[in-house]
């Protein structure tokens, strides 16, 4: 079996220490309208009485890039969610660095289960996550009439902070999983790659683009993962392949 794998050095990422954050405005409150719970890797947060208290930077828990990481937020009567994440740690949040935004609402709260991904080619270091509970808004589209943004204005709601982190111990193309890890070829790549696991079918495999989001599910008509996978139509830049807690990253020329 022929593996190939590419390597990246890997850049220390770096930690804006008392970066000034900008913040959204609630101008009608937040009381009922507010996250409630959020789950994320081992972030296992509720919320307390103060719904106007938003920095909760202390709580923290670490992604891989490329890897589809669950995440679950309660939020309040009729609200939306958006994330964020200060991919560049500048201070700000651009759009570009939105992972999710949804509104679909319910009396007196409704749980929004998605999956978010840092780009591929996110360095190690700490990032500010942002994720808002706007009313009757997604908080992102700028068509909302309610607000959006991450600093924007909006009628009712609340925001909170929490920490991501990525480590420095992954690099492009380095099997995860031990032995049934995932390795791609060749790499970089300009018009198709080929997929190989060991030992054990990966299940499901998910394509990641440089922006975190999913692109598409990487399966045949019987829903078996590919083989073989035609990137001829892809932007340059660093991809993912994710499958059932493994990842490969790959460049696409």
């Amino acid at each position: 079996m022929h593996h190939c794998y590419a390597t990246l050095t890997l850049l220390l990422g770096a930690l804006t220490a008392g970066a000034q954050y900008c913040s959204p405005s609630f101008v009608n409150g937040c009381s009922s309208w507010q996250n409630q719970s959020l789950s994320l890797g081992t972030i296992n947060w509720t919320a307390g009485s103060d719904c106007n208290t938003s920095d909760f930077t202390t709580l923290s828990t670490t992604l891989t890039p490329g890897v589809a990481e669950p995440m679950t937020v309660t939020s309040g009567n009729w609200t939306g969610c958006a994330v964020w994440v200060d991919l560049d740690n500048n201070g700000a949040f651009e759009d570009t660095e939105n992972l999710y935004y949804s509104y679909v609402g319910g009396s007196p709260s409704y749980t929004y289960s998605f999956s978010i991904s840092l780009p591929a080619n996110t360095p190690p270091g700490s990032y500010r996550m942002r994720v808002i509970a706007p009313w009757g808004s997604d908080g992102f589209l700028d068509t909302n009439t309610n607000g959006y943004g991450p600093c924007g204005n909006f009628q009712y709601g609340n925001f909170n902070d929490f920490t991501v982190v990525v480590s420095g111990t992954n690099a492009i193309g380095t099997m995860t999983g031990g032995r049934t890890g995932l390795s791609v070829f060749p790499n970089p790549c300009t018009d198709r790659i080929m997929i190989e696991w060991p030992e054990q079918e990966p299940g499901p495999l998910t394509l990641i683009g440089p922006d975190g989001r999913a692109i598409a599910l990487l399966s045949d008509v019987n829903g078996a993962p590919l083989r073989t996978l035609d990137v001829s139509g892809l932007a340059a830049g660093t991809y993912a392949i994710t499958g059932t807690g493994r990842s490969v990253r790959f460049n696409k020329q």
